[in-house]
């Protein structure tokens, strides 16, 4: 095991990954991938070294990309992978696009990182002829799916076939490229509108010292299969899934969307899974819903209180007992790796009777991303660990005014921690000083050293005599209520008094609990509010005054939300839909 460390540690870039492990590992089975069909296709290791190498050797080649960005945009897929490694391990800078964006952010982020070529999936190529005319005539256009080149658009696979024989003939230029650790090779735009978002610059150091981090927390997943469910340009979806899988000969079974996930699960029988608290409690309504409907809550609600009994005494039957859940997502998985945003207590718990082993990590797009995670032997629920390998981790409590106040800005530094922000001096110097990462999350340290994430210091609600009220510790209490999907506290401007805030809580309603609690008989728009109200009024009632909930909104169509189900706080404040019926 520690040779395997040690390897990762001496890697010079991920090219070393790409023609080294790869030829390791050799027949070993990379990517489980439909690519289009109703079956999964296997590509193996030694398959995928050949495909980077032909596509980074047309790239270039064919259409001389040295040192240029390349921005890729599709759904999640091996050829998505082929064309980030192809592009960072000799090419130029990739520029990771989130393919749920419109067209005219697409544009922007294409003319902000100033791309020279495409590659996109058939799925995007509408949006892309969208703004095919607004780009530079030079552009070059790559479909993923493409069976053949057209008049103006390259076949990806034709051009790996193009690439085998070009290599075939002697062309060792990309092969023999040098990449240095240092270098900026990734270009990655943080969620947010055209004007807010923030571009990332990393490097091949970056993302190794991330591939050290995963490897102290679970090491022996040479002979697991991950299966990939978030959005692959997201880099807590690259760096824990695609990047550390095939670092480690591991094999990546890639779902077909969100809403495929139970089925594809049963079918690539995954090992470990990388989520978002979303996914997780909408995991766990499907869980409570099929015991409820089976009839036999009673039964397993006594069978947990046994097995987590047995369980503390190191006799874990978990698994065995809930064979039936086990079997709902493949029979093996044993890991959850949750990220993003934080996760409530109880619902870890709940999961882990089941007999899956939670961990819970916290980072950030600047930091590749991990910053901390609890581990194995340190799970303890509602915090996110200690800091990870290779990486420092601090609260500056300067910025706080409540002198009896141990929370403050969580600050981290290490080999993950970005370049700084693409042609932005300003925005690099207030979030990079002395060589600390300045997160703009909120945190402290509990009595054992774990970190505890209170918010974003953005989010904070302050009053007007100066106390500080944290959104997120309250919407965890709120989204328990059976009527609620989901929930965004907020502080509104007082219309009488400009100076004071109004505590006030948005919720979009729980439609499926609607239906199947009432079915025709569905309650009043009024009913239902004074019913959420009345919850509401319980957690006020378990909270210090201050932070009581003034005011409720009953929203009626979903939250606008980020590619990682992160709900965008500031365009939901400014849209003010919410209104109380």
């Amino acid at each position: 095991m520690e040779d395997t460390f040690q390897e990762l540690k001496n890697l010079n870039s991920l090219k070393d990954v790409v023609n080294d492990r790869f030829e390791k590992f050799n027949d070993r089975i990379a990517f489980l991938d439909k690519d289009g069909s109703s079956n999964y296709k296997e590509i193996t290791y030694i398959d995928l070294k050949g495909k980077i190498n032909s596509f980074g050797t047309v790239l270039l080649e064919k259409f001389h990309l040295n040192g240029k960005k390349i921005a890729v945009i599709g759904e999640n897929s091996y050829r998505w992978y082929i064309t980030y490694m192809a592009t960072i391990c000799g090419v130029g800078i990739i520029v990771p696009l989130d393919k749920e964006l419109p067209s005219n952010e697409i544009l922007n982020l294409i003319k902000r990182s100033d791309a020279k070529c495409i590659v996109y999936s058939s799925r995007r190529e509408e949006l892309i002829n969208q703004i095919k005319d607004e780009l530079d005539e030079d552009m070059i256009y790559i479909n993923m799916n493409m069976k053949e080149h057209s008049e103006c658009t390259f076949s990806f696979d034709q051009l790996i076939e193009e690439g085998k024989e070009m290599i075939k003939s002697g062309d060792r230029n990309y092969l023999d490229a040098i990449v240095e650790k240092e270098e900026f090779r990734i270009l990655l735009f943080t969620s947010g509108t055209m004007s807010t978002s923030k571009g990332v610059m990393l490097s091949h150091k970056n993302l190794i010292a991330n591939t050290l981090a995963c490897y102290k927390l679970v090491p022996q997943v040479g002979s697991f299969t991950f299966i990939s469910v978030l959005p692959i340009h997201h880099t807590y979806e690259f760096s824990l899934t695609y990047l550390y899988a095939t670092c480690m000969g591991a094999k990546v079974g890639i779902c077909e969307g969100l809403k495929y996930m139970s089925k594809n699960i049963k079918e690539i029988k995954p090992d470990i899974l990388i989520v978002v608290p979303a996914i997780i409690e909408r995991v766990n309504q499907k869980i409570e819903k099929s015991i409820q409907d089976s009839g036999k809550e009673k039964a397993i609600s006594f069978a947990k209180k046994i097995t987590n009994g047995l369980s503390k005494i190191g006799i874990d039957l978990r698994r065995i007992v809930f064979k039936k859940i086990q079997e709902n997502f493949g029979g093996n998985l044993k890991y959850l790796l949750c990220g993003a945003a934080p996760l409530d207590k109880e619902l870890i718990q709940k999961m882990e009777a089941y007999g899956f082993i939670f961990m819970q990590g916290y980072g950030a797009t600047e930091a590749s991303p991990l910053i901390s995670a609890t581990t194995l032997d340190n799970r303890v629920a509602g915090t996110v660990g200690k800091a990870v390998y290779g990486t420092e981790l601090r609260i500056d409590l300067s910025g706080n005014e409540d002198e009896n106040s141990n929370i403050g800005e969580i600050i981290t530094k290490g080999d993950n921690i970005m370049i700084g922000y693409y042609q932005d001096e300003k925005k690099t110097a207030e979030a990079l000083r002395k060589g600390w990462f300045y997160t703009g999350d909120l945190g402290y340290f509990d009595m054992h050293g774990n970190l505890v994430v209170t918010g974003r210091s953005k989010n904070v609600i302050v009053t007007s005599n100066g106390k500080n009220i944290y959104p997120e510790e309250i919407e965890n209490e709120i989204n328990k209520i059976s009527l609620v999907k989901e929930s965004m506290v907020y502080g509104k401007k007082d219309k009488k008094n400009k100076q004071e805030l109004i505590v006030t809580a948005r919720v979009t309603l729980d439609k499926e609990y609607l239906e199947e609690t009432y079915g025709k008989k569905k309650p009043t728009d009024k009913e239902i509010y004074n019913m959420i109200w009345n919850e509401i009024k319980k957690i006020n009632r378990s909270m210090v005054s201050y932070k009581a909930i003034k005011k409720l909104e009953v929203k009626n169509e979903d939250f606008v939300k980020t590619t990682t189900l992160k709900i965008k706080r500031l365009e939901e404040i400014e849209k003010n839909t919410g209104k109380r019926k």
